[in-house]
């Protein structure tokens, strides 16, 4: 399934003219199968610093818990591997630098506002038009590699698969700059990464957020519980109000509606 409207093209040489930040090595792919997995590789094999993967489309795109990411040649599929001073405490916090970050990077190139939903969802006019999934290698030893970000993206997207055609949308922007686009998402995370547990991500996340007030549903040991979500606590915990006070990991929980 593809577009007929592309967006521009990748390109390292590119994106380093509009990056202003130093030591990354930028590694950019026509097509590849994951970039998270070639970030994985990458770690295994010894490779350090920090390292930037960009791919114009994938073959085998992941999302969480296992599940395919749509990811056509009109979108931008991009990883970042950091490597925070604290990397155990990092983990969690990645995800929420991440999407704060895209959200900047996208109202920057773009002028456009969009929502984030917990926990790694960008939402645009009530569709999902990007999904956020951070990973923490390790080796033989059980030592951490370092964080992978990876980020997925639909730019331009036309036409989608059935089993998600009603609930996924895009930027509708096929003239943007996916290098441009690429290196102010790279500044805002680098940023933030540095920023982890400054209060003003959370702020940030929350200010973005377009789930509390709202009526929410989930599953919690096997039972359906609906309440509504009134906060996100400083570890980026979900809160909501139904029978009792309810604090909501992305591990434990998965939401299912929202009105």
């Amino acid at each position: 399934m593809t577009d007929s409207k592309q967006t521009s093209y990748l390109n390292s040489s590119l994106i380093e003219e509009h990056l202003n930040c130093e030591h990354i090595r930028i590694i950019t792919y026509k097509t590849t199968g994951s970039t998270n997995d070639e970030a994985r590789r990458l770690l295994k094999e010894g490779t350090e610093g920090t390292i930037l993967i960009a791919a114009d489309e994938q073959t085998a795109g992941r999302g969480r818990k296992g599940h395919s990411f749509f990811s056509p040649a009109s979108g931008l599929y991009y990883t970042l591997v950091l490597h925070p001073e604290d990397e155990q405490s990092a983990i969690a916090r990645m995800t929420i630098a991440a999407a704060v970050s895209l959200y900047e990077a996208i109202l920057s190139c773009t002028g456009i506002s969009c929502d984030i939903k917990w926990v790694n969802d960008l939402y645009l006019n009530g569709k999902k038009i990007s999904g956020i999934l951070c990973e923490a290698p390790r080796n033989s030893k059980g030592q951490l590699l370092g964080i992978i970000t990876g980020i997925g993206i639909n730019i331009y997207t036309e036409s989608f698969p059935d089993d998600i055609k009603h609930t996924a949308g895009s930027l509708n922007c096929p003239d943007l700059d996916k290098n441009l686009l690429t290196a102010r998402l790279t500044e805002r995370l680098i940023w933030w990464a540095d920023r982890l547990h400054d209060p003003a991500l959370i702020a940030a996340y929350k200010e973005h957020s377009f789930l509390l007030g709202k009526e929410v549903s989930f599953e919690q040991n096997g039972q359906s519980i609906t309440g509504t979500a009134v906060d996100i606590n400083d570890e980026g915990n979900l809160i909501v109000e139904a029978d009792r006070t309810y604090v909501l990991s992305s591990g434990e929980v998965s939401l299912r509606s929202w009105e």
